[in-house]
């Protein structure tokens, strides 16, 4: 039996109107697991920058070092130890970047699970009630508009990483270029405005149906302790 407010609702209507509401909820929550997500992904990035540094630094000092082996008074002992322990840490850092890059695209297809549970309950809606969720209206966008928003940010976010994993097999101890090359990858992931806007704006459905923030400016907070542990610290 239905509720007196909820009187003038034909049960197919009530039906079409709960679905609605679940759907709303699903994007809530993706909603909330992209803004996440994008503020992991920057911290990462964060990281990964501290790190390519010092793999820039030591792949000038390996390539000094084979070039000048030879003029060396005692080769073999100067380029084993030497060339040994700066290819120790390379090694150390370029797994952490592997770890970092694995780690993100983890997390982006466990959202990507969540995404598919969205798409089939929006499928099940009958389009042909054209209710303002289904068609927007003057202060929301159209729920297959935040679909296909929802389609956007994880081909954008999954294909970042995969061109991270990508570039970052290109990598070589002899190569100042490759690394140069995934430094600006760094660069210009970490600072794309428009995707930004998009995750952060564009794609929330109703800032309303989100717990205000305690603080009014919401800036990005990497773990410090997560930094400085990537941090070069000398082994003299």
């Amino acid at each position: 039996m239905l509720k007196d407010d909820e009187a003038h609702l034909t049960p197919q209507f009530k039906e079409h109107y709960e679905k609605e509401v679940e759907i709303l909820g699903l994007l809530v929550d993706m909603e909330k697991r992209y803004a996440d997500f994008y503020q992991f992904y920057q911290c990462e990035l964060e990281t990964q920058k501290i790190i390519i540094e010092r793999i820039w630094l030591l792949t000038q000092r390996y390539l000094i070092l084979i070039s000048s082996a030879p003029g060396c008074r005692y080769p073999e002992v100067y380029t084993l130890s030497a060339e040994e322990a700066i290819i120790n840490e390379y090694e150390e850092k370029f797994e952490v970047i592997r770890a970092s890059n694995n780690s993100m695209k983890n997390n982006i297809l466990a959202i990507y699970l969540e995404c598919k549970k969205f798409y089939a309950a929006c499928d099940q809606l009958d389009r042909n009630q054209e209710t303002p969720f289904i068609m927007g209206d003057k202060y929301h966008r159209s729920i297959y508009a935040h679909k296909r928003m929802m389609i956007d940010i994880f081909n954008y976010c999954y294909s970042a990483v995969l061109n991270l994993k990508c570039y970052l097999h290109q990598l070589d101890p002899i190569s100042l270029e490759s690394v140069e090359d995934y430094r600006k990858l760094l660069k210009e992931d970490s600072s794309n405005e428009e995707f930004a806007e998009l995750v952060k704006s564009t794609f929330v459905y109703c800032k309303c149906l989100h717990p205000r923030p305690t603080c009014p400016i919401k800036k990005l907070k990497c773990s410090q302790k997560q930094i400085e542990t990537f941090k070069y610290v000398s082994r003299t």
